[in-house]
């Protein structure tokens, strides 16, 4: 008997993001100076009252199972902090409590699609998104923007066929590209989506990672009407500095949550314990957040104004999360595109020491992800890494 492997072994890739996070920590390891400029968590500790809220949980022996969807005390904290945020009435009976952002993502994908479904998604897109639908037998609708700065229109939704989509996944802020949809381009979207059957899952885990004076609004502030069809994701990874406590949240309608937590009853069943007691005091940490936050924007206009006028690259000011994506287009031979980022990304870090993303899994080939989740010093180096290396690369 020939024992094989079923599909998705064949279909699914590592994740390129961790993938190259995993070889340039392993560089570093070795005691090569790589600067890792492909690293999508922050560099700062998790505040302390949370650190201290995970310490009493153990010492009180807070340490057995959850139910599913987290502990009542989470779900009401969310609740109530989403509520006031959005300016809306939450249940915690709207809330599950997951391993993460990506795996409310998985989810709420996983129940939402049959076979065969298409999903439409904006380009340039988080690595994770394909992959996801790929898994549950479901098709990507690439949606391309037909205007710089890398934000969808409704006319752009039309003219990918987005109509015939069962749900659309929405990023703002974006990952990779930084982009972050103002009220009037959001309340622009919401009345296609009106005109529209599909359900909306709103990625905001960079939510309070916003530079631009607006800051960020949740599409479920602009169309309380369409609550019964988006499905916001969340989490305290990104603003929190909290990615390896594992802490996503889902907020949606009773019955949408219902279906995730009993999906997630029969994978994962709750979340780590002492991370659920820790996240309850994560909301009352807005003075690190805000700090944080402001450390990033820093950082941003180090590396915007480094790389600014270096020639053969491009890019959009990014006004949220902690990337800049970079076009390398004109730095790539013109007889020989295809395959470009990626030859310039090993070409930094065989010579440079100096470790990127390139943009092709988020689909835009000839692209480069920077983060600047690293002390102004280090973005610095990075900076002239980078630049030394285009004028050394040869296409």
């Amino acid at each position: 008997m020939d024992l094989r492997l079923g599909w998705l072994a064949d279909v699914l890739g590592d994740s390129p993001t961790l993938k190259l996070s995993g070889q340039a920590k392993e560089m570093i390891a070795q005691g090569e100076p790589v600067i890792n400029l492909t690293a999508g968590e922050p560099d700062f500790n998790t505040p302390l009252k949370i650190r201290e809220a995970a310490h009493v949980a153990i010492d009180k022996g807070k340490i057995g199972y959850t139910a599913s969807a987290g502990t009542p005390e989470l779900r009401r904290r969310v609740a109530e902090h989403y509520s006031e945020k959005m300016g809306l009435k939450i249940s915690p009976s709207e809330i599950i409590v997951s391993n993460g952002a990506k795996q409310i993502l998985y989810n709420a994908l996983s129940v939402l699609l049959n076979q065969g479904d298409q999903v439409a998604v904006p380009v340039p897109y988080w690595v994770t998104y394909p992959a996801q639908i790929t898994a549950l037998r479901a098709r990507t609708i690439p949606v391309i923007p037909s205007q710089p700065g890398w934000k969808i229109t409704a006319e752009d939704l039309d003219r990918a066929g987005a109509g015939r989509a069962k749900a659309l996944i929405f990023n703002s802020p974006s990952n990779p590209s930084g982009a972050v949809y103002t009220r009037k381009e959001l309340e622009a979207l919401a009345e296609y989506f009106r005109k529209t059957s599909f359900f909306i899952l709103t990625d905001e885990i960079y939510e309070d990672l916003v530079y631009s004076e607006e800051g960020h609004i949740s599409l479920m502030t602009i169309a309380p009407d369409l609550r019964h069809r988006i499905i916001a994701v969340s989490g305290l990874s990104k603003s929190y500095a909290m990615t390896g406590w594992r802490v996503g949240f889902g907020i949606a309608d009773e019955s949408t949550i219902g279906a995730m937590t009993r999906l997630q009853s029969h994978s994962t069943s709750s979340i780590n314990t002492i991370a659920q007691k820790a996240s309850v005091v994560a909301f009352d940490c807005q003075d690190e957040v805000r700090e944080m936050s402001q450390a990033f924007k820093q950082r941003r206009d180090i590396l915007v104004d480094a790389l600014t006028d270096v020639p053969n690259i491009s890019f959009n000011i990014p006004d949220g999360a902690f990337y800049l994506l970079v076009d390398i287009s004109k730095a790539v031979d013109p007889d020989k595109q295809a395959g470009g980022c990626w030859r310039l990304a090993e070409h930094l870090l065989k010579m440079e020491k100096l470790a990127t993303v390139p943009g092709e899994p988020f689909g835009v080939p000839n692209h480069l992800r920077l983060s600047y989740s690293l002390d102004e010093d280090t973005l610095s180096e990075g900076a002239k890494r980078l630049i030394n290396g285009l004028k050394s690369f040869k296409g």
